[in-house]
């Protein structure tokens, strides 16, 4: 069972303590009420109607019980107060507010004996000094109590967000390492290997020209052979490992990204580009408005609907329409992606994601759905909405909002 300590010197007894004077003020007021239930249940108010009728001997010694009391809970703030109680332990808290409650008690039960309506003797006066101090010191732990655990609740949000501000920066962090470490890669991939698959290549065919020219044409087809081998695999594996660890385009924009993509599609597939006039906007006047993190996670998606439209429902014809809305803050914006096409469409109305369900995944992560749904007038509809906090140097939405002049073309 965890214990409840005082606090360190420094740590916030400041706080505690308006927090605790807070609370006292209000166990303050809550005895003076029920202090007037307690002269009243003695027989002192009905006592002092029936005297005067009129009321007013009932109103002037009600207001007396109640502003003695009132007065009582003061004088025990204002005798405890000036230690600091909040500073020191539980134990400390306890004596100083007993001493202090017991003190205070006094003073009240001798005004509360020279009422008129309220019992009179020995009895009543210690009665009534019991109460006090016994009030006192209840009244005084509930509040230093719901100090020290209301203190300890925002404490504990503080390190809360504390803890996410930090795992934040780490995910960050490890966005950014795992940016650089695709870019690498794509760089070697791209740029090294390449012009080392390529020398080869050129190397065999040079050895396949001199076999031939020696009079070993078999030898030399057959050389021939192997470096149009090595060629494809360079033009299409390596190239396309490349774009899997790091997309072309990528760094020039999102949909750029996205048309190289589709450009790269058979001649046979209708592909077509779309860009919404808001998102038009944000790329005139940055060509990247989105940070490359999102901008990865949207053409990975985009990508893996495009492979699940050509695959599984055999489409002829693939519409991508992307566009912003502004976000809850005016440095953010939600990304909205629709890829619309002519296939089979779905069997299902709750489809299997199969290999989107990793682009979900992360596209929630992150505050967005990604949703598969049959498209209306037939195949299937991806929807990808994401939000994302602009680029350094971005538009903010008031400046989005103005005029620009003449729209980009809708669809590139």
């Amino acid at each position: 069972m965890a214990r409840l300590t005082a606090a360190e010197p420094g740590s916030g007894d400041a706080e505690l303590s308006r927090l605790a004077l807070l609370f006292a003020l209000t166990t303050a007021a809550l005895f003076a009420l029920m202090s007037l239930a307690e002269w009243a249940a003695w027989g002192g108010l009905s006592t002092a109607i029936n005297d005067r009728p009129d009321g007013v001997e009932a109103l002037g010694e009600t207001l007396l019980v109640t502003g003695v009391s009132l007065a009582f809970g003061l004088l025990v703030i204002a005798l405890v107060a000036p230690l600091r109680p909040m500073s020191k332990s539980w134990g400390w808290r306890i004596l100083i507010l007993t001493c202090a409650s017991a003190a205070a008690a006094f003073p009240r039960a001798a005004v509360l004996q020279a009422v008129r309506t309220t019992p009179s003797g020995a009895l009543y006066g210690a009665t009534e000094w019991i109460v006090g101090t016994a009030s006192g010191l209840v009244g005084g732990t509930a509040a230093f109590l719901a100090a020290v655990l209301l203190n300890r609740a925002r404490v504990e949000a503080d390190r809360r967000r504390e803890e996410e501000h930090r795992s934040a920066q780490a995910v960050a962090e490890l966005q950014d390492e795992e940016l650089r470490v695709r870019r690498m890669v794509a760089d070697q991939l791209h740029g090294t290997l390449q012009f080392r698959l390529v020398t080869v290549t050129a190397g065999l065919d040079q050895v396949a020209e001199e076999l031939n020219a020696a009079g070993h044409a078999s030898a030399s087809r057959t050389v021939t052979m192997w470096a149009k081998r090595l060629d494809e695999i360079r033009e299409e594996d390596v190239r396309s490992l490349s774009h899997a660890v790091f997309p072309a385009g990528a760094d020039l924009g999102t949909t750029e990204a996205i048309g190289i993509l589709l450009k790269r599609l058979p001649p046979g597939i209708d592909t077509s580009v779309t860009l919404g006039p808001t998102y038009q906007r944000l790329v005139r006047d940055r060509m990247s408005p989105m940070p490359i993190a999102e901008r990865l996670v949207a053409i990975y998606a985009v990508e893996e609907a495009v492979t699940n439209a050509l695959k599984h429902g055999r489409a002829r014809s693939v519409q991508v329409r992307a566009d912003a809305q502004a976000g809850e803050r005016p440095d953010t914006w939600v990304f909205k992606v629709t890829v619309d096409d002519d296939g089979v469409g779905l069997r299902t109305a709750s489809p299997a994601f199969h290999g989107l369900e990793r682009h979900r995944a992360r596209i929630e992560q992150r505050g967005g759905v990604l949703s598969l749904t049959a498209r209306p007038t037939g195949g299937a509809r991806l929807e990808l909405t994401m939000p994302f906090q602009l680029a350094d140097g971005s538009p903010t939405q008031a400046n989005v909002d103005k005029p620009w002049g003449p729209d980009l073309p809708s669809a590139v």
